[in-house]
C-alpha cells in the first residue's frame, strides 16, 4: 500500500510508524496522513493493534525472563494468522484509457502474532511480492526464516530493514517467523 501525495509517497511504513512510533517520521508526512482520510481505516486498524499489545510482556522482558529462569525458554518459532486487512480508498479522476488490463492488481493480506507483537504484510502487485515484517516493540529483528504455508515456501531475512521481494505472487494463508 503506497499513495502518492503531494509529491511524497505514503508507505505502509510510514503508516505503521505513525502510530507505533509517532516521533520517528517527519511533520511532513505526519501532516499528509492527519490530512487525508483515505488513511482512517488503516490507521484504525494500527491503532487497534497497538492497544491490543500494549499489555502484553514485550521480547526484552521474556528474554530476560529466560536468562533468569532456566526452565522458561523462548520459542524460535513464532505462528502469524491473517487478519482482515483495510481498504484504502484511492481518490482520483479516471480516463479512457485506464482499464483494468493496463493495471498490475494489488492484494494485500496482513498476518499478526497471538501476542501482537511480529506482523507481516504481504503486498502482491501483479508479478511481484513484497513481504514486509514489523514488529510492534520498534525492534530490528535479525536473522530469522519465514515460512509461509500452505506450500511451506522459506525465505531468509538478515534483518527486517527493507521489505524482501519475489518475482512471483506468493499465496500465503498463514507464516511462522523461526529465528535462528
Amino acid at each position: 500500500m503506497n499513495k502518492k501525495k503531494e509529491n511524497i509517497l505514503i508507505t505502509e511504513q510510514d503508516l505503521f510508524n505513525y502510530v507505533f512510533f509517532n516521533n520517528q517520521i517527519s511533520d511532513e508526512i505526519k501532516q499528509i496522513i492527519e490530512n487525508d482520510n483515505s488513511f482512517a481505516e488503516a490507521l484504525e486498524f494500527y491503532s487497534m493493534l497497538k492497544i491490543e499489545s500494549v499489555n502484553k510482556p514485550d521480547e526484552s522482558l521474556k528474554k530476560k525472563i529466560a536468562e533468569k529462569i532456566p526452565a522458561y525458554s523462548l520459542p524460535n518459532i513464532i505462528y502469524l494468522y491473517q487478519l482482515k486487512a483495510p481498504e484504502i480508498k484511492q481518490n482520483g479522476n479516471k480516463f479512457a484509457a485506464d482499464s483494468k488490463e493496463l493495471k498490475p492488481k494489488m492484494t494485500t493480506k496482513t498476518f499478526v502474532d497471538n501476542d501482537k507483537e511480529y506482523l507481516i504484510k504481504v503486498l502482491n502487485y501483479g508479478d511481484l511480492t513484497k513481504v514486509f515484517v514489523f514488529s510492534t516493540k520498534d525492534d530490528v529483528v535479525k536473522n530469522f526464516d519465514i515460512v509461509i504455508e500452505p506450500n511451506n515456501i522459506i525465505y531468509h531475512f538478515d534483518d527486517n530493514s527493507e521489505p524482501l521481494k519475489i518475482d512471483k505472487v506468493i499465496e500465503a494463508e498463514k507464516i511462522e517467523i523461526r529465528f535462528i
